[in-house]
């Protein structure tokens, strides 16, 4: 009796699992998450005072050099100009295949500055520098 029970549950936790994944890939195959699918485009925009635009660039070298290794990466470009109080304006664009991917990379750049025990928040406050950082996808036509 015990034996029979136990192939019972057996067989029920087995046809349960493969039914839910079965499940699973089905609706997947049919509706996949747009944010899986669509590219993310994360954009930041920097002050930096002229001041402390050396010791930026230089950071945000090391930033894309790092990027452009990681899984999902598309590509990036960066743009800059002077305000009229001298300031560095600066916006980084960096394209990811998609959600998870861009998720990852974040994570993978917390771990790399843990590692070389790198503050950006307190790099930013030190230098004075404020960021405006957005997620973007890209707009549909008219």
């Amino acid at each position: 009796m015990k034996t029979n029970l136990l192939i019972g549950i057996v067989f029920l936790t087995l046809f349960s699992y493969r039914t839910n994944a079965q499940s699973t890939t089905i609706n997947s195959e049919i509706e996949p998450k747009k944010s899986e699918t669509m590219q993310q485009i994360f954009i930041d925009k920097f002050i930096v005072p002229e001041k402390s635009k050396q010791e930026f660039l230089e950071r945000v070298r090391i930033n894309r050099n790092f990027i452009k290794h990681l899984n999902g990466f598309v590509n990036d470009n960066a743009y800059e100009r002077v305000d009229e109080k001298g300031n560095l304006i600066y916006i980084t664009i960096a394209v990811w295949e998609n959600e998870t991917v861009l998720k990852s990379a974040k994570e993978a750049v917390q771990a790399y500055y843990k590692k070389e025990s790198f503050n950006i928040f307190e790099m930013f406050e030190r230098l004075h520098i404020t960021m405006e950082r957005n997620i973007y996808k890209e707009a549909t036509k008219p």
